[in-house]
């Protein structure tokens, strides 16, 4: 008998201690998974939350999961006072508490409605290694031998190139080595490889947010003789004025940089305030309650750049150069950006009238605001005579559009189709780098796709990767007035490399490159860096990309579609 119970508390111990081993680590990343021996570490050193049973690896990496892992990684405090108003707590009420703490510490910067905030959202890889860099205090690697850079993908340089030099240089590579792969949706195993990486090289101790200083050196101050009034009107003003206690020092440099502008020539160099930032960056986010239309100040008139297709602006008959007069009746010539936005925004089912100035002549139309919810890609088959063609509409070059891209084309391509429309009609712009990437989806050569003008005499050339998916099919490229910007480069690129024929109308003329500095009380200041010329040569701001056919749309039929 006691042999027999000697046995069973054996057994008893032994199936205890199996199951004890079963979940000191994750039930579902097996010995032989890829990233086994990184999740493996981070779990071992408690760098992971080792209170899941199962990890996931597999699964698409989601936003609120990016912060967890940095967060966790960090073994950072979390804060249980959660102000989220943008997203829903109740849904994502487990994440809510590190998307909170991300924000505090100033690792996630929110403007309203940024899809940046959808907890749900899946994480390209240059934005996970920008947010680990960031968060971890690694930066990006600025300065790099760009003789040596390894990725074939990415032109060296752009700003991502500066987040795939630290990543090299930490030895995080894809299988294929020389590919850095920017837009692609990495998984929850990825994401701990990244995580395994850095702690090879930076202790996993605490959080260290690097936040931007600004100094003023010698050189960089003005030579003008009477740059000393100015800083002598500041400390008078602060020192011997009567009314001293009455000044607020935000007003007054927000006041300054303004009078600054006013002197500036080029329409697409402003400054926005916080609360304009804001409600502007909300406006401009892609999830909003509006009408559908970017908008520019343009020689000081606030212009229609273009309606986004199927929009309430464009069903209402909103065109691109339109000039905004009046919103509801009141003249708002003279108003900022933001100003206007605000009149123009409001909730869904509601009408707003918008009187513009079209080639001399006033018009008001009345239009019914709804949720605005933008995609990137639409992509179908259609039939023309006796062809089939895959009909490909590009509506902005955002994050995610390469890879979307990539996918429709290759499902299209199952069609078998006599040829291919781009239609870039509409399309604002967006990355440089998504342009550039889906260019090199047109051919295996090495393209020039755009060259950039700087104000230092530097003429800094795109090229593509070669990857030529497309290229032995025709082409042909929709745009219009409302093409603008990334559209332009695009098209005109195809052209000068007579890949493609351009139909529509004269395109929007958008020439310039804008830099964004946002600062910590969230206003910010966007201006011009450099002018961009197609491959050969041609200069479009203000003119615009002209199309090998020119064809207008009448009023009830899609002419340029059907040419």
């Amino acid at each position: 008998m006691n042999k027999l119970l000697l046995r069973l508390s054996f057994l008893l111990l032994f199936f205890t201690l199996q199951t004890q081993s079963a979940f000191s680590f994750y039930a579902d990343v097996s010995t032989d998974h890829d990233y086994y021996s990184p999740i493996k570490s981070l779990y071992d050193q408690g760098l992971l939350d080792t209170e899941e049973e199962n990890f996931r690896p597999d699964d698409k990496l989601e936003l609120n999961e990016l912060y967890k892992l940095i967060l966790d990684y960090a073994d950072t405090e979390i804060t249980s006072e959660i102000d989220l108003p943008y997203i829903d707590t109740t849904n994502d009420a487990d994440y809510a508490a590190y998307i909170q703490t991300a924000i505090d510490l100033k690792i996630l910067i929110p403007f309203g409605l940024n899809p940046e905030l959808k907890p749900n959202k899946s994480v390209s890889k240059h934005r996970a290694l920008s947010n680990m860099f960031k968060a971890l205090g690694i930066g990006n690697k600025y300065i790099f031998d760009k003789d040596d850079f390894p990725f074939t993908d990415l032109n060296k340089e752009s700003l991502t190139a500066t987040i795939a030099a630290r990543a090299a240089e930490l030895d995080i590579f894809e299988s294929d080595s020389n590919l850095f792969k920017m837009s692609k949706r990495i998984s929850r195993g990825e994401a701990a490889y990244y995580l395994y990486k850095i702690s090879n090289q930076v202790p996993a101790t605490s959080i260290s947010v690097t936040i931007s200083s600004y100094t003023n050196t010698a050189n960089n101050l003005p030579e003008a003789e009477n740059f000393p009034a100015f800083l002598d009107v500041w400390s008078s003003l602060k020192n011997e004025y009567l009314y001293k206690d009455e000044l607020d020092d935000e007003e007054l440099i927000y006041s300054a940089i303004k009078g600054m502008l006013e002197n500036v020539s080029d329409k697409y160099t402003v400054f926005e305030e916080p609360i304009d930032a804001q409600d502007l960056l909300d406006s401009l986010s892609g999830d909003y309650e509006g009408i559908g239309i970017i908008i520019e100040i343009i020689d000081k008139n606030i212009t229609i750049v273009t309606p986004f297709n199927d929009s309430p602006a464009e069903k209402a008959g909103l065109k691109a150069n339109d000039i905004i007069i009046e919103v509801d009746g009141e003249n708002v010539i003279g108003y900022t950006l933001t100003e206007v936005a605000n009149k123009i925004k409001g909730p869904s089912e509601t009408n707003v009238d918008i009187k513009v100035l079209r080639k001399n002549n006033e018009l008001t139309f009345t239009v019914t605001r709804n949720f605005i919810l933008l995609s990137t890609i639409n992509g179908e088959m259609i039939s023309s005579g006796n062809k089939n063609i895959g009909y490909i509409e590009l509506l902005n070059f955002g994050e995610d559009t390469y890879e979307e891209f990539l996918k429709t084309s290759n499902d299209l391509l199952e069609n078998n189709p006599d040829g291919l429309i781009i239609d870039l009609r509409n399309n604002p712009g967006g990355f440089l780098d998504i342009a550039v990437n889906i260019l090199g989806l047109f051919s295996q050569e090495v393209l020039t796709a755009v060259k950039l003008e700087y104000a230092d005499g530097l003429v800094e050339e795109y090229k593509t990767n070669g990857v030529g998916l497309l290229q032995d099919y025709e082409i042909v490229v929709l745009i219009n007035e409302g093409s603008a910007s990334a559209s332009e480069i695009l098209a005109g690129a195809l052209q000068d490399h007579g890949i493609a024929k351009i139909i529509g109308a004269q395109s929007f003329g958008k020439g310039s490159v804008q830099n964004l500095n946002q600062y910590d009380d969230n206003s910010f200041f966007k201006y011009t860096i450099s002018r961009w010329l197609t491959p050969n040569g041609k200069n479009i701001s203000g003119t615009g990309i002209t199309p090998d056919k020119i064809v207008n749309n009448s009023k009830n039929k899609d002419e340029q579609l059907d040419a």
